[in-house]
């Protein structure tokens, strides 16, 4: 089989489930996974021949994709604030929304300052600050030991050092660590959520680090509130990754908890995304 050929084959298998440029999407993303060659090489040799390995590879992940299986998990690699991240079934995938929330903390211009990402899954939040702001301490807390064992590896592939831990923050750990800046993108999808959400991520995804209970959806930001109100310093800094239907309370529950110069900030897509707030 040639790169032509499997193009062709792609576009049939997936063309049901799939609009043709997300399937030429999926094309590209994985022959410059498994054979390293980008578009411009693709279009100066689509007649290239695989090799047994390449083409049993490729052929694999048309399965997969028709069972709607993130690219992302297939492939085990994705991009985020430019930068490369191993991603599996342990942890989420990073969003670009997500990359907002870290944008807006580096261009708090923040530097020689300690930095707890609570909830770090790959690590991309803490990976990102630690790469992009200046002589920051950088620590990444889990609930999950593989989650922990990707983000390590994430970061020393992306040449940091962030010093993880497995912790669960509802446990209300005691902890004598003091922190300038808090950031997290807990937990927050709510059950009703849950039934507009594509299959691929509901079936593939770490339930753990997406869902919180109906009746309680703000209890991670509870918990991180409480230890915060404890462990980061007085005029320190909180940033939040919010359910857009929850922002309102966000911003009510932060004044609850004594912060102000309280801001949450829309996405690109317009919705109520991120929050900062400051502690008195």
């Amino acid at each position: 089989m040639n790169l032509e050929e499997f193009y062709k084959l792609i576009q049939v298998k997936l063309d049901r489930k799939f609009d043709k440029n997300e399937v030429e999407e999926f094309f590209f993303r994985l022959i410059d996974h498994y054979c390293q060659v980008d578009r411009l090489k693709y279009i100066l040799n689509s007649k290239l021949e695989l090799n047994k390995i390449e083409e049993v590879n490729l052929v694999r992940s048309i399965k997969f994709l028709e069972k709607e299986s993130p690219i992302q998990y297939i492939t085990g690699q994705t991009q985020f604030m430019g930068m490369n991240f191993t991603v599996n079934k342990n942890v989420l995938i990073p969003r670009p929304e997500t990359e907002e929330l870290v944008r807006w903390i580096v261009q708090d211009l923040h530097s020689n300052k300690r930095v707890l990402d609570i909830g770090t899954g790959s690590g991309c939040i803490a990976t990102s600050l630690s790469k992009l702001m200046d002589n920051c301490i950088v620590f990444g807390w889990d609930i999950s030991s593989d989650a922990l064992d990707i983000a390590s590896k994430n970061s020393k592939n992306n040449s940091v050092n962030v010093k993880y831990d497995l912790v669960d923050i509802t446990n209300e750990k005691q902890c004598s660590e003091k922190f300038d800046i808090i950031v997290s993108n807990p937990p927050y999808v709510t059950q009703d959520d849950k039934l507009l959400m594509s299959k691929n991520v509901i079936s593939y995804e770490p339930h753990i680090a997406l869902f919180v209970k109906e009746n309680d959806p703000l209890f991670f930001y509870k918990k991180i509130l409480n230890f915060s109100k404890k462990n980061l310093i007085s005029n320190g800094t909180i940033y939040f990754e919010i359910n857009e239907n929850f922002s309102k309370q966000v911003n009510k529950l932060l004044k609850k908890e004594g912060f102000h110069d309280i801001i949450v900030r829309k996405d690109f897509r317009g919705k109520y995304r991120m929050v900062k707030a400051t502690k008195k």
